[in-house]
């Protein structure tokens, strides 16, 4: 009988030792893993009378360089900003994405897998008021810790394509990753929130233990850091209109009309869509290559040359010719 009870004393301490490590630490312990987890479950309750059961929790430091194979390239994925240009990103795959977008249209989320799709600007639109709310009750959580960091106030920034296009926006060099998995409806649905913020640096602490008073300044080579930053352009040459079969029946070697004048009215185009400049298609040195004729904010200087070719086939000479046969070449996008 002896035996049996503690047998069974002991199953109860591997249990709470699971909910535990489920929580992310001690219960009387606010980390990461448990606010994000009660932020997410009251901003759903909240918000959409969304029933959530977290599964799992998981929590890992990740660099700059494995950003891109950390988080799931399928759903939604956002920019998030934060005080003195800190940037994190949020990722909500394709089953807890349509899970939200059901309990909205629908009032409930509906039993099974939803089936996989890009997210759009109007999906971003929809859940914009949840990520919110769970990044504002996140930081509220852990300002209940005596040694808590200031709140950087961190929110949703813009929807972003890709996470290539993402690796290029965020500036930390280490991120935290809280990864949750969670039952919605609940077990309607099962899906995953991927939280990655910049590591905070630890705050220097005086001999006596207390925390020094540390005031962030800009960095001394700011001008450095800008002029470096990458920029990716898209070479426009045309929009064409097809049908959706049309499209889907695309393989190498099809051709696409396009009239003679795209050649000298290509659009060079930034981040969502913004027009940069306008150039003419050429090539140099036997590489694709663009021509600068205006710029978004003023037109550019005139050529030297008065009697521009539109498609040259031999090398040109001067400096208003941009290689672009490299890395980071702007794409000829249709």
């Amino acid at each position: 009988m002896a035996q049996g009870m503690g047998s069974q004393d002991h199953s109860s301490v591997i249990q709470r030792m699971a909910q535990a490590a489920r929580d992310g630490s001690d219960s009387r312990q606010m980390t990461p893993v448990k606010a994000l987890r009660l932020s997410l479950a009251r901003a759903a309750d909240t918000l959409f009378g969304l029933g959530l059961t977290v599964a799992t929790v998981e929590q890992m430091r990740v660099p700059l360089a494995h950003v891109g194979r950390s988080l799931g390239d399928a759903g939604l994925l956002v920019l998030l900003e934060g005080d003195g240009g800190a940037r994190g990103a949020l990722c909500l795959d394709s089953q807890f994405l349509a899970g939200l977008i059901e309990v909205q249209t629908t009032g409930s989320v509906r039993p099974g897998l939803a089936r996989p799709r890009a997210a759009t600007r109007t999906d971003a639109a929809m859940v914009a008021p949840l990520i919110d709310a769970v990044l504002t009750e996140f930081e509220s959580q852990l300002a209940q810790e005596h040694d808590a960091p200031p709140p950087r106030r961190f929110g949703f920034g813009v929807m972003v394509e890709d996470l290539r296009g993402l690796s290029l926006l965020l500036v930390a060099p280490d991120f935290e990753l809280l990864r949750l998995t969670v039952d919605l409806g609940p077990g309607a649905k099962t899906g995953r929130l991927d939280l990655l913020l910049p590591v905070i640096a630890s705050p220097a602490r005086a001999s006596s233990g207390k925390i020094a008073n540390t005031k962030i300044e800009a960095p001394a080579n700011l001008e450095q850091v800008v002029n470096n930053a990458p920029v990716m352009l898209d070479a426009v040459m045309a929009r064409l209109r097809l049908p959706l079969r049309d499209i889907l029946a695309l393989k190498p070697g099809d051709l696409l009309p396009f009239q003679r004048e795209t050649l000298n009215d290509t659009q060079l185009v930034g981040t969502r869509g913004r027009i940069v400049a306008t150039a003419e298609l050429g090539q140099m040195n036997g590489l694709r290559a663009l021509r600068l004729i205006s710029g978004a904010a003023a037109p550019l200087p005139p050529s030297i040359e008065t009697e521009p070719e539109p498609v040259p086939t031999e090398p040109r000479r001067g400096t208003d010719l941009i290689p672009i046969e490299s890395q980071d070449r702007p794409r000829e996008t249709i």
